[in-house]
């Protein structure tokens, strides 16, 4: 009984501490940002790759705002987009939904993977069709805790004349 006990003390004192560091073996985030029951902490390339994918389907595609943050994203997800003045998922629904009301979107790209430290992002680039704001070109950057999306990042600009014949899209 002391060795099944003892034995995976031990093993695990001896991993490098760069090991245990790695998001595989620590995702406070996750709890803290109040991520949905609908996800989970700990996710494969593919698997978040699919829940992005299913996220911008919902919110940006489908306009439905609720659904999307609500099943896919941190109810305090950290969030840097310019246009929107704090965190969390109540906040961003308000927000972007008048900003999609009776536009449409082209969904171009959607990536998922690692940096090199070894932290989840995902990338959705979209076309935006918006009645109030016009054509703009967006990529939108979410950084993951598991399947759990808990931070964000746009880089957005209207779409104009350009001499490049595939500028944009």
């Amino acid at each position: 009984m002391l060795c099944t006990m003892l034995l995976p003390t031990l093993l695990l004192a001896a991993l490098p501490s760069t090991v245990l560091a790695h998001p595989r073996y620590h995702n406070s985030e996750y709890y803290t940002l109040g991520c949905p029951p609908t996800t989970k902490p700990f996710a494969s390339q593919h698997e978040q790759l699919t829940v992005l994918t299913n996220f911008a389907t919902e919110v940006f595609v489908q306009h439905n705002l609720d659904q999307g943050y609500n099943t896919y994203a941190a109810k305090n997800f950290i969030n840097h987009a310019p246009e929107i003045s704090g965190n969390g998922t109540a906040i961003a629904i308000a927000t972007q939904g008048p900003m999609l009301k009776g536009g449409t979107t082209e969904i171009q790209r959607i990536f998922a993977g690692r940096d090199a430290n070894g932290t989840s992002y995902g990338t959705i680039h979209f076309k935006g069709i918006s009645l109030k704001l016009g054509v703009g070109d967006i990529a939108g950057i979410w950084r993951f805790a598991g399947t759990c999306l808990v931070e964000y990042w746009d880089v957005a600009t209207g779409v104009y004349n350009s001499t490049n014949p595939i500028a944009y899209f």
